[in-house]
């Protein structure tokens, strides 16, 4: 038998039976004992009450010849039972073997049913259907074997989704610019547009715009695979932040937007990839000013405690609903869909920050109130090199 269900029944029918044939065995052994015991060493042996001389029985040596003598000297009554006793007792482990048999058959069965509706399950997984889930049988161990397929069902779905979702945002997001690209490439072959120095602008940031997110797409891949390149040394983080904030000032100031900073002082220097973590400062910084309106402020702060160094990243905005927090870290994510890659960014650049943080070893949070504006925290840890 190859299947399962076939070798726990051979199992069960084995253990059974020989168990039977045991007790069988045992228990006739154990009469015809008990028989002897009685007729040879019992009452039937011994002399009558104030009889003198010799027992009845003469004596004998040989065992076997004894036993004969005293199965002549049964009556019909004593052979009668001792056979029906005889004949009970095998009848008894016959039943017991067939119970046995069924019981086994019916256990197997019940054992096996779960894995095959996992094995059917998974084939059609397999085949590309992933609305595949089994029924919990119970709470033991085929319990938690069906639990931890219907999870990893789940979580193929989700990864399913994610892919088919992120095909189609690269599709989307590198089809506006191509587009865009196509059609004043054409116009100029066909003397229809003129190839002023305006429009080579704007095409040129059209393509840096392609070029940057081919970049960011890379840049996520690789630190999502653990295969992003990290070339750490001890690093002032204060001066790091004080660097980016200094870079997102003309933008800041083109929105009217105040950039501050709260930084502790005495802060131990942390091994990161400077260039990486400045990435990682400038897309908050960056994320924060964007969704600040004219007139507020965005705060970054930096401190430490005796294993993480944190910094974060505040703004006066309208603040993220419950609902979206979850999904604030996602793959071309955008809170308001309408937003342009120009005017919204690509919708990578809090994916990316997620991915390097926890590249380093280190977390990435987000607080918000609606109306109230959000909080990013970046927890670094402190005397470890964490992965990569």
């Amino acid at each position: 038998m190859t299947s399962l269900q076939g070798r726990l029944i051979l199992a069960f029918v084995t253990v059974a039976l020989v168990s039977v044939a045991a007790a069988g065995i045992i228990t006739s052994a154990t009469i015809r004992a008990e028989f002897d015991h009685y007729f040879l060493g019992g009452p039937m042996m011994l002399p009558p009450p104030g009889a003198v001389g010799r027992p009845r029985m003469p004596h004998m040596t040989d065992p076997g010849e004894m036993r004969r003598m005293m199965r002549r000297m049964m009556g019909p009554e004593e052979l009668h039972f001792l056979a029906q006793l005889r004949r009970t007792t095998w009848l008894a482990a016959l039943a017991g073997g067939l119970a046995a048999v069924l019981l086994g058959i019916l256990m197997a069965r019940y054992l096996t049913t779960p894995l095959r509706r996992m094995s059917h399950a998974a084939a059609r997984i397999g085949q590309g259907d992933l609305a595949q889930e089994v029924p919990v049988p119970s709470d033991d161990d085929l319990g938690n074997l069906a639990r931890a397929f219907n999870t990893m069902a789940v979580d193929l779905r989700r990864l399913e989704e994610s892919r088919r979702n992120l095909v189609a945002d690269i599709a989307h997001e590198l089809g506006t610019p191509l587009s865009v690209l196509q059609a004043n490439l054409e116009g100029m072959l066909d003397g229809v547009v003129e190839s002023a120095p305006d429009r080579l602008a704007a095409l040129h940031t059209q393509v840096r715009l392609l070029a940057r997110l081919v970049e960011d797409l890379r840049d996520l891949s690789l630190a999502q695979a653990g295969r992003l390149p990290l070339h750490r040394a001890p690093t002032d983080l204060a001066a790091l932040v004080v660097d980016a904030a200094a870079a997102v000032g003309p933008h800041a100031a083109d929105k009217a937007v105040t950039v501050q900073s709260r930084i502790a002082t005495g802060l131990p220097a942390v091994s990161v990839d400077r260039e990486r973590m400045m990435q990682v400062v400038h897309n908050l910084l960056d994320n924060a000013i964007r969704n600040t309106p004219a007139g507020g402020a965005v705060t970054v702060g930096l401190e430490a405690d005796p294993a993480e160094l944190r910094f974060w990243v505040s703004d006066t905005g309208p603040g993220i609903p419950p609902q979206e927090a979850e999904r604030i870290f996602d793959r071309f994510y955008r809170l308001d869909a309408s937003r342009s890659r120009a005017s919204g960014g690509s919708g990578l650049g809090l994916a990316i920050v997620k991915s390097l943080v926890e590249a380093h070893g280190g977390r990435v949070w987000v607080e918000s109130q609606e109306g109230e504006g959000s909080r990013f925290t970046v927890a670094l840890p402190l005397g470890t090199r964490g992965v990569g």
